[in-house]
């Protein structure tokens, strides 16, 4: 009897340390670590339908350490009571608002000063009121459910700044990230009869970053079960990698989530406005003017590549998000559209651009 009981506590002594020393690998020898420093109040929070929302009335700074072919740079983000981002600490969202923009980092203004933002030059623009739900790693997806939750702003207008990538990010259940596993957030999925959906995000990506970056994760319990999380969202990474969806369905869930930021827009009386952000001065993909139907877009393109034949350089250098140049030209253009169609002029219902 003792040898059978030896043999069972060495075989679970085995078993037990081969998963710790599995765990060791997969979550924490094999996950570089990033050129980034946070400090002040977390940037995100965890949200269980969308996946990753501005902390409200929060206070960070992001410090990106010098890489080969760039140098080191840090911004700070403030948000207001509803997480829109604003200039300064302690500022309160108002009752209505002119402007609701909605998109990525290159509308949220990474690497920039809000002040520098495209989104707060139109405010200048436009002489109106502008908030700015715009979040890094963003697609439509979480543009229209921003909107949604926002909608009791009752803006004029709405602005949604596209870009290529959100073709690929709508339909996938992680969301561009730093680490080798799954920064969960909502996307579309289709249901057995075809019908596409908002699916809530898989698992609690925000924590799982944000204990990663702070190494919060020495107290062996809570190295066990951040380890297992990790290694949770690379298998959800991994599945998200494999199980890429077609060019038609990502076209078709760019048209789906347009309609729906239209009806939204619709139903609080606002003006509905694409504005397509060129990466590296490339086309809009070839989709996007049938996809988007009759919903306005401005397709940016001409205007930066532009620029860039008479010499400016629109993206910061190493990066490749558009720089202060960059969010000037776009707030100049996005300002003469609305004004030459008088997309502030109307809020009962969507006009069409003469």
């Amino acid at each position: 009897m003792n040898k059978v009981i030896k043999t069972l506590l060495l075989v679970l002594v085995s078993t037990a340390a081969s998963l710790l020393v599995g765990i060791a690998i997969a979550s924490y020898l094999t996950v570089p670590r990033i050129p980034l420093i946070s400090e002040g109040d977390r940037l995100l929070v965890f949200d269980p339908e969308i996946g990753a929302i501005a902390n409200p009335s929060s206070q960070a700074r992001r410090i990106y350490p010098a890489v080969a072919d760039r140098k080191t740079f840090a911004f700070d983000i403030y948000t207001d009571d509803r997480g829109a981002r604003v200039d300064g600490p302690g500022q309160q969202s108002p009752e209505r608002v002119d402007v609701l923009v909605v998109g990525d980092s290159f509308t949220w203004g990474y690497a920039l000063a809000n002040q520098e933002t495209y989104a707060r030059l139109l405010s200048r623009e436009l002489e109106a009121s502008v908030s700015n739900f715009a979040m890094a790693a963003y697609g439509t997806t979480q543009s229209l459910q921003l909107l949604r939750r926002n909608g009791d702003l009752s803006p004029k207008l709405v602005v949604y700044g596209i870009i290529a990538h959100h073709f690929e990010r709508n339909v996938s259940p992680c969301l561009p990230s730093y680490y080798p596993f799954c920064f969960s957030a909502s996307h579309v999925a289709w249901d057995h009869e075809g019908q596409a959906s908002i699916a809530p995000p898989q698992s609690n990506g925000v924590q799982r970053f944000q204990r990663h970056l702070a190494g919060d994760f020495l107290h062996p319990v809570t190295w066990l079960l951040h380890g297992i999380d990790v290694v949770r969202g690379r298998i959800e990474y991994g599945r998200a990698t494999y199980r890429t969806p077609s060019d038609e369905q990502k076209e078709e869930a760019v048209g789906y989530l347009l309609r729906e930021m239209q009806r939204s827009a619709d139903e609080i009386g606002a003006n509905l406005l694409v504005v397509y952000l060129p990466t590296n001065y490339y086309s809009a993909p070839k989709a996007l003017p049938r996809v988007i139907g009759d919903i306005s877009l401005l397709d940016l393109t001409e205007a930066f590549q532009r620029e860039r034949d008479k010499g400016a350089n629109l993206y910061i250098v190493g990066d490749g998000h558009p720089n202060q140049a960059a969010h000037q030209l776009i707030s100049r253009e996005i300002a003469k559209y609305v004004r030459d169609n008088g997309l502030l002029e109307v809020t009962n219902s969507r006009r069409q651009p003469g």
